[in-house]
């Protein structure tokens, strides 16, 4: 009996520690980006500058696009079904929702796939004014929290 209830134990752990590894294949971290900047207006149009940013070389790129402004520089994030702003204020660099003459996809859609509270946090990731280099390494590392877990899947 010892044996049986022993056996039937071992192989519960083996297989949960099995879909513990299967699990964390699929689970990305998002460290692996990389930027290229844009070439074709298509991409830029309106827009000061643009760079594509790709986690995934196979799936769909992210369009980052700078309007440059008065008082600073303005970075529009767009994915195929969302789009965040980063830019600067009083208090520094962060995220915050597009403004609406920037805005190329409805609000609600949008409002779907961002998270709420962690928008709210990355209202200022750093109190400098970061240099374009500077500001798209932020918007690479810290884009893929600001999508919910369900959407994750947008930045692949």
């Amino acid at each position: 009996m010892k044996n049986k209830i022993f056996t039937a134990i071992t192989i519960f752990v083996f297989s949960f520690a099995a879909l513990a590894v299967e699990a964390s294949e699929i689970d990305r971290t998002f460290s692996d980006y990389e930027i290229s900047k844009v070439t074709t207006k298509a991409l830029s149009s309106g827009a000061d500058d643009a760079w594509v940013l790709s986690y995934d070389k196979n799936e769909s790129p992210i369009v980052i696009t700078l309007h440059k402004t008065k008082r600073c520089n303005y970075y529009v994030v767009r994915a195929e079904h969302f789009e965040v702003a980063y830019l600067c204020n009083k208090k520094g660099f962060g995220a915050s929702w597009v403004k609406s003459s920037y805005s190329n996809y409805p609000e609600e859609l949008t409002r779907k796939v961002i998270n709420d509270s962690e928008l709210e946090r990355q209202r200022i990731l750093t109190s400098n004014q970061p240099t374009n280099e500077e500001a798209l390494e932020l918007i690479a590392s810290y884009l893929p929290d600001l999508v919910n877990p369900s959407y994750k899947h947008l930045l692949n």
